[in-house]
């Protein structure tokens, strides 16, 4: 029988990667049954996750890590350190001993990567990118080093696989397409049914994500400053939270739009507010694919997005399962906002049964299935 070791340490609990890690260990245990699944609790960052038929291995008894602060730049960098100088060896003995077939590794994949340069292992390394990879130096020469020592790289979508291919860092027959398993169907539509903690008195735009330069929701908090009169029947939602939370709370508070704006906090349940949702708003400055998007396609609501890199032009294609504008462009927000007002309800409908067929990429079942087939090639 196989074994499967995945590799995914993180310091903040909000990444995206964490569901489509749990995601992925869980269908491989549902619907693979040639394969073990383990998976590496570095330093107890995955107590709290339960998962079904996958076996934890606590690297490490330095539990203090995870609760160590990762705020700002030069705290997290601190605590990369950290983790690599506390989880380096064991890694390694690990390998040596239990020879799994394969170590599956998401994030902070510059430990295991390293170890596979120095090392010989009967373990084959696969890399799955994790988000739109920012290729600086460090990594660009840290992933062509490695390249050889990697079976394959997984990558989220068809323009991370392309991006990568022409910077010839990986073969051709290394990088493989498979979508990230965000979706749990049956989860998904009890969970979307569940009663609003929140009463909206207005039908209400939605933006949901981390509160970092990347999801960009300062972008929407300011349109909505210059456009009151004409989104005059609309309220904006915003959920979630993060290092520029005060930043958006004085910008709206100085623009006097507290009756217009409300900032909802972490959810742990965000698909009835999808749900209820007139729409969803995306201006993020990149996405790889895009959770949110994806989720609210499945619980049928109208998607708005930016055409930023790489995932929501490659999933709303040209305006055929969605509406996307020009990323950071206020002029082409607001048209892409108009046609989503006035157009139908049959065209938006049609836009809508376009989305949830492209959603079916992203289940979990999907992903398994593509995930056993290179494991089980061999």
């Amino acid at each position: 029988m196989m074994k499967n070791y995945f590799w995914s340490p993180h310091i903040d609990p909000q990444v995206a990667t964490l569901k489509s890690v749990s995601n992925s260990l869980n269908s491989l245990a549902r619907y693979e049954k040639k394969s073990q699944n383990f998976l590496i609790n570095v330093f107890g960052e995955w107590d709290e996750h339960n998962f079904i038929n996958v076996n934890k291995i606590n690297l490490t008894s330095n539990k203090n890590l995870k609760n160590k602060k990762f705020k700002g730049f030069i705290n997290s960098r601190f605590l990369y350190f950290l983790i690599f100088l506390s989880s380096y060896l064991p890694l390694k003995r690990i390998l040596v001993k239990n020879k799994p077939d394969f170590l599956i590794i998401h994030l902070i994949t510059s430990i295991p990567i390293l170890l596979f340069i120095f090392n010989k292992f009967k373990t084959e390394l696969i890399l799955r990118i994790s988000g739109y990879p920012k290729l600086n130096f460090f990594r660009l020469h840290l992933w062509k080093i490695a390249s050889t020592k990697i079976k394959y790289v997984i990558c989220p979508t068809e323009e991370t696989k392309n991006f990568l291919l022409k910077k010839k860092i990986f073969d051709k027959k290394q990088l493989i397409f498979i979508p990230d398993p965000i979706l749990d169907i049956k989860k998904i539509n009890i969970l979307k049914k569940e009663k609003l903690e929140t009463k909206f008195k207005e039908p209400f735009f939605l933006s949901v994500g981390r509160f970092t330069k990347q999801k960009n929701h300062i972008f929407l908090i300011n349109f909505f400053s210059k456009n009151l009169q004409y989104l005059e029947n609309y309220k904006l939602v915003i959920i979630g939270q993060g290092e520029l939370e005060n930043k958006y709370y004085k910008t709206i508070k100085d623009k006097k739009l507290e009756n217009r704006i409300e900032i909802l906090g972490y959810k742990k349940n965000i698909f009835n507010y999808l749900y209820n949702a007139k729409c969803v708003i995306s201006c993020s400055l990149w996405e790889d694919p895009g959770f949110i998007m994806i989720e609210s396609a499945c619980v049928g609501t109208p998607i708005i997005s930016s055409d930023c890199p790489s995932g929501p032009k490659e999933f709303i294609g040209k305006n055929e399962n969605g509406f996307i504008f020009n990323s950071n462009d206020e002029v082409s927000f607001k048209k892409a906002l108009d046609e989503f007002i006035i157009s139908s309800e049959d065209s938006i409908n049609k836009k809508l049964i376009n989305a949830k067929k492209r959603s079916k990429l992203y289940t979990c079942f999907y992903n398994s299935k593509k995930l056993s087939n290179i494991i089980n090639e061999n």
